[in-house]
């Protein structure tokens, strides 16, 4: 017996106006029967006889504007004749009535609703659409149909005062009338309100840790079920909500974009497990950065290398720490730091703010590196951060482009892409064990 997943890409929510949600804003296809029933006859061929069939829909299983009646007849048709044991779905409370439900009669059925929070004014705030009395009303109509009532709870609400005192509330209320909960940790999807929360600072997720600290309380319910990642999260903005980042000052060092994405590194993101090895680069003008001549003859200079598969290459910017995975998504492709315009000030605070970012990465993840190097100018602001942040923290970093080396090369208009700055780091690089 195996759980199966079908996540129905046809029709939207009706609503499509929760402030947390993005999956509702997505159209979809043509809710068509046709359409439903060629997805439904491709799922229902990896079912068995005993799986457990679970539905998402970013919507209503029950409205028939998103799945319309003839198909969810033939639905459910496949399901008795595929032997299934049980169905969840979802649903919000103003298409939960029995009539819908007494079509799903025989069925092992759960109906999922999307709480959210036990609160009527935060769920005015959310913009959730209903009110506790159409959730209790739903749930009673589902139990009274035989069904089973599973609910959806956010464990950090945006505008919930005290998230611990809000959930134990909501959990407690919803225990009422639920077979099952669902604590999930919201994180910000792309184009919608709480994104831009997000980003202006007046709310953020949980990281895994802080999740699991809040929700301590209910980890050993039976009831219960605890969701710390609802997908697998990484920062996307939609095109509207980018900028223009070309320019050099303290808006291009702090800006919003950057500082989400820092804390995302900090807070969320895990290095790849076989990349033990971390080395420090430089940036470059050109973006994506490995597109570039420096990076071009770093990277073919590692993969000469045996030990390149264990090297996590992290570059060094006015945006912060950039892992090299996402160095072509926005913002690090978009950005713009003319070296030229620095002043002393900019070149101060690009240390102190550059020195605090490595801090924090290194903090989080120092136990996943066995070893750090770096291969940067002496003189360049990014290696002066990473040599006091390491400093600081007490964290050997080696400079696998020695100091009598880069004395040699350092007034070429472009050091690190000369033969003996290459040479260096895989002679260096060699070396280490």
């Amino acid at each position: 017996m195996q759980e199966k997943v079908l996540v129905l890409k046809s029709g939207a929510c009706s609503w499509a106006k929760c402030c947390f949600c993005g999956y509702g804003r997505i159209p979809g296809k043509e809710p068509s029967y046709q359409n439903l029933r060629k997805d439904f006859d491709s799922f229902y061929n990896t079912v068995q006889k005993g799986d457990t069939v679970k539905v998402f829909g970013s919507g209503s299983f029950l409205d028939v504007k998103q799945v319309p009646l003839e198909a969810r007849t033939y639905f459910i048709k496949k399901f008795i004749e595929s032997g299934a044991q049980k169905l969840f779905i979802e649903s919000r409370p103003e298409y939960i009535n029995e009539n819908a439900l007494k079509e799903f009669a025989g069925i092992e059925l759960s109906v999922a609703i999307g709480l959210e929070v036990a609160d009527d004014a935060l769920l005015d705030k959310i913009n959730k659409g209903f009110h506790l009395k159409d959730y209790a009303q739903a749930a009673g109509v589902i139990r009274k149909c035989g069904a089973k009532v599973r609910t959806y709870l956010l464990v950090n609400p945006p505008y919930a005062k005290d998230i611990k005192k809000t959930l134990d509330k909501s959990v407690e209320y919803a225990l009422l009338h639920s077979d099952t909960i669902v604590l999930i940790n919201l994180l910000p999807h792309g184009n919608t309100p709480v994104f831009k929360m997000w980003l202006t600072g007046t709310w953020n997720f949980l990281s895994r840790e802080e999740f699991r600290k809040v929700t301590e309380r209910w980890k050993n319910e039976p009831c219960v079920e605890l969701d710390e990642e609802t997908f697998r999260f990484v920062p996307k903005f939609p095109e509207q909500a980018r900028e223009s980042l070309r320019g050099v000052g303290e808006a291009f060092l702090t800006h919003p974009h950057f500082e989400v994405w820092q804390d995302f590194l900090q807070r969320w993101y895990h290095p790849p497990e076989e990349k033990d090895i971390l080395l420090f680069l430089p940036c470059s003008y050109t973006k994506p950065y490995s597109h570039s001549a420096t990076h071009r003859g770093i990277i073919d200079t590692l993969r000469k290398t045996d030990k390149y598969p264990r090297i996590h290459q992290v570059m060094l910017s006015n945006t912060g720490v950039i892992p090299r995975e996402f160095e072509d998504m926005y913002p690090f492709n978009a950005y713009d730091w003319d070296e030229n315009l620095e002043t002393e000030e900019i070149k101060k605070r690009y240390i102190e703010i550059t020195k605090r970012r490595i801090k924090k990465y290194l903090a989080t993840h120092k136990n996943n590196y066995k070893k750090i190097f770096c291969f940067l100018k002496y003189s360049s602001e990014s290696y002066q951060a990473l040599e006091a942040a390491c400093k600081e923290l007490g964290i050997p970093c080696t400079n696998l482009l020695s100091k009598d080396t880069y004395e040699k090369i350092k007034n070429d208009g472009k050091p690190l892409q000369t033969e003996t700055a290459l040479d260096a780091l895989y002679n260096n690089l060699s070396k280490e064990e």
